[in-house]
């Protein structure tokens, strides 16, 4: 047969009811420091949060800057390629005239002497 439960005095009542009081503080006190925990956790998430924001920001940024110097790359390449070409055309020219001077005083070597 199950053994009956003994009756509790006044005495261990009270010494119960401040048991239950400490426990009650302690649960408190741990719950308390749970919520701070979370609020900290929260802040830290929000920070990190704000930091992905921004960098998101400078890539962004900096992915727009890498368009306007390649954008400036292609302009200077067409500008070189036509510069190249003028460049090209005009030594093509100073050949040509070069080579009717030379006819025209039929050498070179008359060049070489002081008159």
């Amino acid at each position: 047969m199950p053994k009956r439960p003994e009756a509790m005095t006044e005495e261990k009542l009270i010494e119960a009811a401040h048991h239950l009081a400490e426990s009650r503080e302690e649960f408190v006190k741990h719950l308390q420091m749970t919520m701070e925990a979370f609020t900290g956790m929260s802040e830290r998430l929000r920070t990190y949060s704000q930091f992905l924001d921004k960098r998101d920001e400078l890539l962004a940024a900096r992915m727009t800057l890498h368009d306007t110097v390649m954008d400036s790359l292609v302009a200077l390449q067409k500008v070189l390629t036509e510069n190249t070409l003028a460049l090209n055309e005009n030594t093509d020219r100073l050949e040509k005239f070069l080579t009717k001077f030379e006819t025209y005083f039929s050498t070179d070597r008359g060049l070489e002497f002081e008159n």
